[in-house]
């Protein structure tokens, strides 16, 4: 009655063999900033056997459903295969009705965590840590703002899924599920400086031919940047940019603030 304590966790003897054939799912939220887009959670989706990580953003935990219904979607259309189990906690967003009678009608295994034993969904928990600890680093060590948490998170997962993995040895979670070696020739310096060119039609004669911006993302497509406009506050994707990588975030505000005038 007073010596007994909670039994190890076994997970590596029921790894799969297969690219979904378990995926794990975790909600993170609420931030206290919210996004651009008003976004204050979102929800990751964790493949068992590569590790691969998506991750979709959310206004409300409401929205994780309809969140996975997409994922599944696009997954299940990529490789020709069937989500076979979904390993997740007891959160009201995975346990409701709609959710409970998809999985019923497309065979998807529910694995529920016991309560108060979130080490049985550790592979998501410790996904959202490391997410949320590049987050973290990339937003103060640059000192962006922080409703660009959004923007880090996505980089996160976007360069850790194109990065070896130690449970991988020195693959990646993107070759280990798609059997493609990533593309790394387009990675920089996260936070740099970049000179946007401007085209004819969104200028005038004597007007500037590029604008000031910051490298906060990537996008799927190669060679598409995610830049942030300090002087606009907006986020948008850029093909033509040519980077200052020894300039950080940190000193092009600065720089910013300095040809405001007065």
């Amino acid at each position: 009655m007073g010596k007994y304590t909670k039994a190890d966790f076994h997970d590596q003897e029921n790894k799969a063999h297969a690219v979904l054939e378990r995926i794990h799912s975790d909600v993170c939220g609420t931030f206290s900033i919210a996004s651009t887009s008003k976004h204050r959670y979102y929800v990751i989706f964790v493949d068992d056997l590569s590790q691969k990580c998506w991750i979709y953003f959310m206004q409300k935990k409401g929205q994780t459903f309809s969140k996975f219904v997409e994922f599944k979607a696009l997954v299940e259309k990529e490789t020709g295969k069937k989500v076979k189990a979904l390993r997740i906690d007891n959160s009201d967003e995975y346990v409701s009705n709609e959710f409970k009678n998809l999985c019923a009608k497309e065979g998807i295994r529910q694995e529920l965590t016991a309560p108060h034993n979130p080490q049985q969904n550790g592979v998501a928990k410790s996904k959202n840590r490391s997410i949320v600890g590049a987050t973290r680093s990339m937003l103060h060590d640059q000192s962006r703002p922080l409703h660009l948490w959004v923007e880090a998170c996505n980089t996160a997962v976007y360069l850790q899924n194109k990065s070896p993995h130690r449970i991988l040895g020195m693959s990646t979670p993107k070759e280990a599920f798609s059997g493609k070696k990533p593309n790394v020739s387009h990675f920089r310096i996260s936070g740099s400086l970049v000179y946007c060119h401007v085209s004819k039609e969104a200028r005038k004669k004597l007007e500037p031919t590029t604008e000031l911006g910051i490298f906060v993302g990537y996008k799927d497509t190669p060679h598409n940047y995610r830049v942030y406009l300090p002087s606009l506050k907006i986020t948008v994707v850029k093909r033509d940019v040519k980077f200052d990588e020894e300039m950080t975030m940190r000193c092009s505000l600065e720089r910013e603030l300095q040809l405001q005038p007065d």
